[in-house]
């Protein structure tokens, strides 16, 4: 038990290691820090310093803009859908009397509302994949030369 106990106490770290930086080189390292998957920056300042090995993380930029318009369109699609769901309800529960034909009309309103969104949906679809295609036969080619 005793070593366990001594075991315990020596990897515990106590010790500090202060430094000063430019507001410049806090940036640098900072921006460093951010494309590695640390959740800490003594994490990651301990590695560098120790020269174990660091892992960085390359970030598709066009992958994250085409993940930014997902959101977007499909938080619009839920709310559209949302309303879907609120007229088709409605209309069920009054189906015998004349304001159905009011609500039929809305129904179709949305329709096309719905419509012209996964239209978009599909263009930008389109044109993300082909600006992922031109960047892939670009890099490609980058590799063969």
């Amino acid at each position: 038990m005793k070593g366990k106990n001594n075991k315990q106490k020596d990897s515990r770290r106590t010790a500090w290691i202060h430094i000063r930086l430019t507001p410049a080189e806090a940036s640098k390292i900072n921006e460093r820090f951010r494309k590695t998957p640390y959740k800490d920056l003594s994490t990651y300042l301990r590695n560098v310093l120790l020269n174990k090995p660091v892992t960085t993380i390359a970030r598709n930029r066009s992958f994250d803009d085409f993940i930014q318009e997902m959101i977007l369109l499909r938080n619009e699609l839920s709310a559209i859908g949302s309303n879907l769901n609120q007229m088709a309800k409605k209309m069920n529960s009054y189906a015998t009397t004349p304001s159905v034909k009011l609500l039929m009309e809305s129904y179709k309103l949305v329709k096309e509302n719905v419509d012209t969104k996964i239209d978009g949906i599909k263009t930008r679809l389109n044109q993300f994949s082909d600006k992922w295609l031109q960047e892939s036969s670009v890099v490609e080619a980058s590799k063969e030369r």
